[in-house]
């Protein structure tokens, strides 16, 4: 199952992955990524992985397309996940998206979920420049 909720003020999509993705979920992702972009260039996504099980393989097929034709959308990526796997295979693919991608423990997820939202509040207020002429 993929659930999918999206905020469209924010923006902002999460998902959750319990278990089997068929394709009827896969397309609600995607007509959700779309509707997004419709009113924003890029958003703000967080994955939750609480078990992946059996993706059908013309699924894998258009989840690989699509990313390759699509991956400038994103702006902040959360993936949240306790599956061993998820995080190390985050951080393989995280080069090849222009955005920024954190991976987080399921106990993380209010965490994983400000930060897909608003990001860091001091990492976005501009640095005063420091002058010490002691």
């Amino acid at each position: 199952m993929l659930k999918v909720e999206a905020d469209r003020e924010a923006g902002y999509l999460e998902m959750t992955v319990d278990g089997r993705i068929e394709k009827a979920d896969y397309e609600a992702a995607v007509e959700a990524v779309d509707m997004l972009l419709e009113t924003h260039k890029k958003i703000d996504v967080m994955e939750i992985v609480l078990d992946m099980g059996m993706v059908m393989p013309e699924v894998w097929w258009k989840d690989i397309v699509f990313h390759l034709s699509h991956h400038h959308f994103l702006r902040r990526v959360s993936v949240v996940s306790d599956s061993g796997w998820v995080g190390p295979l985050t951080r393989l693919f995280a080069p090849l998206y222009p955005a920024e991608i954190r991976t987080y423990s399921v106990g993380e997820i209010e965490e994983a979920r400000r930060w897909t939202k608003f990001g860091d509040p001091e990492a976005d207020q501009p640095v005063e420049p420091h002058l010490d002429f002691a």
